[in-house]
């Protein structure tokens, strides 16, 4: 008993001593989370883990994300890849994807995995509405992530493996229908968190950076496409 007594007075002293000193204790982690637009520059380390439950399936070729395999029917008639946006005020790091004929046909259509892989998010985004981000393994050992954003619904949970052309969602108008219909898509060939953006503290990076972390998503699938 004696014992236990001075053991209590030991903490005590110490707790007294840290607070009197200005500083504090937390059983819980520190934890930063960078805002919606404004990533971490250096999160390209902070890669997800897998779970060793599934084994991610290579990748046997992309097609693309919305229309038939080849993207028929569809264009890239908004922003493009590198195209400077007025509207964010950086290089714009994907393209927007639109179906020809009215500016609304491509409501609620289709959204396709452009290749095999696994889900590494399946939320909301306040800047951009629903998000699905894939990941997948190259056969090389590569690996690079497909984005789509301002979705309508969401099909896919994360941790879920998909297969090439299986509907992971439809085509949105982003939060509270900001944007008319279209689909927001980017390959990145250097992870990032979902809500990663090509600015640091509201400065755009110049394209030499956002090069280091995305590929223009049309010319990546051209040079990636399935055997057959």
């Amino acid at each position: 008993m004696k014992k236990r007594m001075q053991q209590l007075a030991i903490v005590i002293v110490i707790t007294t001593s840290l607070l009197l000193s200005g500083c504090s204790l937390s059983l819980l982690p520190d934890f930063d989370s960078p805002p919606d637009d404004d990533p971490l520059p250096d999160s390209g380390s902070d890669l997800p883990q897998s779970d060793p439950e599934f084994k991610v399936p290579l990748t046997d070729g992309f097609d693309f994300p919305v229309g038939d395999r080849n993207g028929k029917g569809w264009g890239v008639t908004g922003y493009g890849f590198l195209d400077w946006s007025n509207y964010s005020g950086t290089w714009h790091p994907g393209e927007d994807w639109n179906m020809y004929g009215s500016p609304t046909a491509d409501l609620g259509k289709p959204v396709y995995a452009v290749a095999n892989g696994i889900v590494r998010f399946s939320g909301f985004n306040s800047a951009q509405g629903n998000i699905i981000m894939i990941e997948h393994h190259l056969p090389d050992g590569r690996m690079v992530w497909s984005q789509y954003a301002h979705l309508q619904q969401r099909w896919v949970s994360e941790g879920e493996i998909v297969g090439r052309r299986q509907m992971i969602g439809t085509v949105g108008q982003g939060p509270n229908n900001t944007f008319s219909p279209h689909l927001h898509f980017e390959i990145r060939v250097r992870y990032l968190p979902q809500n990663g953006w090509p600015r640091t503290n509201g400065q755009a990076w110049p394209k030499s950076k956002v090069l280091e972390y995305y590929a223009h998503p049309t010319q990546f699938i051209n040079s990636h496409r399935p055997a057959n």
